[in-house]
Formats: structure tokens, C-alpha cells, sequence
């Protein structure tokens, strides 16, 4: 037993090392592949350093989260906000899809979720910010979960008032035909 486990060994070593042999062997393409296109294209240029964006000169004022959820508020009803003169980055954005929430939020959830997941990847927000766009997904996808749910439970309702029809009719032809 153990002469022939050897000799497996010793077979599939040497395949493996004659593979590897034959596998440094072969001849290299000259063709450039999409993987080695992409990594010249990632390179840096000219002297070797990377050429990145000129930074901002000041750093992007994202709103707080406190705003945010008032603009959420206001956008789907009744809640107002002190008007701010600040500027801050995504105001039309958020206040765009609060107003698109608030009223496809029953009848198109799908398309709710789309905008938010956007939004979402639309800047660098804060903590906070993710965190209430994140509770919205999750508020969302339950929402789009329990539509689903009604509908199955809506289809095997209609399935089970069908046989009960179905069986009701079958009744009524044997009791005609008793009385025949």
C-alpha cells in the first residue's frame, strides 16, 4: 500500500513539475490583453507620479443630518424648515428624491429604491447621512418584501376562492341531478 501510494506521488509530481516547465516555455503574445491596456491606462504618466484632482480649497460642507431629515419631513408633508443660506452639497439632489419618495413611495417602490441607490452613490456623504439613506434601503426593500408577500397571498386567495367556485358548482349539478 504504501509503495503505490509512493509511486502516485512520485507520477503526479513529476506531471506537475513537466507542466510547469512546458507552461514557462510557451511563447508570450505581443498582442496586448484588455487587462494590460487597463493597467497602462492606470500608470501614472510622464514622471511617475500620480496626477490627481486639484483639491478643493475648502472642504465640501455636506448638510447635517438634523436638515436632511427635516427636508425629508417637509417633502412629505405639513413639516417646516428654516430656510438655510448655506450651500451645501446634494441640497437638490436629497430634496429632489424626497419630493420623488414621497410620492412614488406605495406605488413604485422599485423605482424609490433606484433613485435612493443613486443618491447614494452620487458623493462621499457623512456618517449620518449614510446612515439615514441606509435606514430608508432598509425601509424600502422591506416595503417592496411585504408587497410581494400580498401578492402571493392575494394569488393564493384568488386560487382557493376559484376551487371553492369549482366545487360549489359541482355540488349544485349533483343535487340536479338527485332531484332528476
Amino acid at each position: 500500500m504504501g509503495v503505490r501510494l509512493n509511486a502516485i506521488f512520485v507520477v503526479c509530481i513529476t506531471t506537475l513539475g513537466l507542466a510547469g516547465c512546458e507552461l514557462t516555455e510557451q511563447p508570450v503574445k505581443e498582442n496586448n490583453t484588455e487587462a494590460e491596456q487597463v493597467i497602462k491606462e492606470i500608470e501614472p504618466h510622464g514622471d511617475g507620479l500620480p496626477n490627481p484632482k486639484p483639491r478643493p480649497k475648502t472642504d465640501p460642507m455636506y448638510p447635517p443630518a438634523e436638515i436632511v431629515i427635516g427636508w425629508h419631513a417637509k417633502a412629505c408633508g405639513g413639516f417646516q424648515v428654516a430656510v438655510s443660506k448655506i450651500a451645501y452639497i446634494g441640497t437638490k439632489e436629497i430634496q429632489n428624491y424626497f419630493d420623488f419618495s414621497c410620492k412614488n413611495n406605495v406605488l413604485a417602490p422599485e423605482k424609490v429604491l433606484e433613485q435612493l441607490l443613486k443618491l447614494d452613490q452620487a458623493y462621499y456623504w457623512p456618517d449620518d447621512i449614510k446612515q439615514y439613506l441606509w435606514l430608508q434601503k432598509q425601509q424600502i426593500n422591506q416595503q417592496i418584501s411585504a408587497n410581494k408577500q400580498q401578492q402571493a397571498l392575494n394569488n393564493k386567495m384568488q386560487e382557493t376562492l376559484s376551487s371553492l367556485a369549482t366545487i360549489e358548482q359541482q355540488l349544485l349539478l349533483r343535487e340536479e341531478t338527485k332531484e332528476q
